[in-house]
């Protein structure tokens, strides 16, 4: 059944669950892929017949992917990533040492890690272009699964089997409570969590292991959960409001370093558990790096050891 799979499925079927994922609208769908509402529908029919299940949910207003339709969507993604890299790798042999290599990071691992491999890469390798992601380990994962990018640097979450990853533990990262230089926390003879409580907090949005230790610090204490928060997703946003308002926030301390020399955050005196652990360099195992990729990931792994042999951070 398998083999007449291969046989049967066309690309052109792969792209146009790409592209509904994008459109829910069959007809807007097809006008994308320059393709008739009839050839489209066909296609999607062909397709469900031959995997033998209901890929979307019709209705007046579009498609909704039923759950067999969203497990396809992701394979269809991870196969047309893998073709675009094929392309990408043979036009790399022609050329030596060259193409793109996707790298998805947390804010946490570009000052000390990501962007010196960068800085270097495109000094002795030019012909390599790279493109720098920067988001939460959850969002990475998402793209690292889907072939959006080919190395990340995060922390594994639940949901997506180690078995199905190469893991490289790269540094410990603790947590350091934070706030605006000029905030009056300053000037407290003592602090601790339980001062805290009542405080306004600038935390990361849900899902990210950052948020998941922020709360972690309280359960861990035995304190009520903080109910004033602000939710950001960037870490430049958080440093601003920082500076502009008396709230307080949890950064891991390489982050926390790297602002502190613009005189504009401090780190406030309180003693918080190693609640988030290490962070981690990682790739899809059945999935082999390119030339470029492969000199890029040991160029990471390279430098993060020498970043531990040294007492960086």
């Amino acid at each position: 059944m398998m083999d007449a799979l291969i046989f049967r499925l066309k690309f052109r079927q792969l792209l146009l669950l790409q592209q509904i994922s994008l459109e829910p609208s069959l007809n807007r769908a097809a006008r994308s892929l320059n393709l008739s509402q009839p050839t489209a529908s066909k296609l999607l029919q062909d397709m469900e017949d031959d995997l033998g299940a209901q890929l979307f949910e019709r209705h007046s207003h579009g498609l909704t992917p039923t759950d067999a339709g969203r497990v396809a969507i992701r394979h269809a993604e991870k196969i047309l990533a893998d073709l675009g890299r094929l392309r990408e790798d043979l036009q790399a042999v022609k050329r030596g040492l060259t193409g793109t290599v996707s790298i998805g990071a947390i804010g946490a691992a570009l000052h000390e890690i990501v962007t010196p491999v960068l800085a270097s890469t495109t000094r002795s390798h030019p012909e390599i272009s790279l493109t720098l992601r920067v988001t939460t380990s959850d969002d990475l994962m998402a793209l690292l699964q889907s072939g959006r990018i080919d190395i990340a640097l995060g922390r594994p979450i639940e949901g997506i089997g180690h078995d199905l990853l190469t893991i490289e533990e790269i540094s410990d990262e603790p947590l350091l409570v934070v706030a605006g230089c000029d905030n009056i926390l300053f000037q407290a003879e003592a602090l601790d969590l339980n001062a805290l409580i009542h405080q306004r907090w600038i935390v990361q949005m849900q899902p990210s292991p950052l948020r998941r230790a922020f709360e972690g610090i309280f359960t861990i204490a035995r304190l009520p959960m903080p109910q004033r928060l602000t939710e950001l997703s960037s870490v430049l946003a958080t440093i601003d409001l920082l500076t502009q308002s008396d709230m307080v926030s949890v950064l891991p301390c390489s982050l926390f370093r790297m602002f502190e020399k613009t005189g504009m955050i401090g780190e406030l005196p309180v003693s918080l558990p190693d609640i988030i652990g290490p962070y981690h360099l990682i790739r899809m195992r059945d999935r082999a790096l390119s030339p470029a990729a492969q000199f890029v990931w040991d160029a990471l792994r390279e430098r993060a050891i020498g970043k531990a042999d040294s007492g960086i951070g």
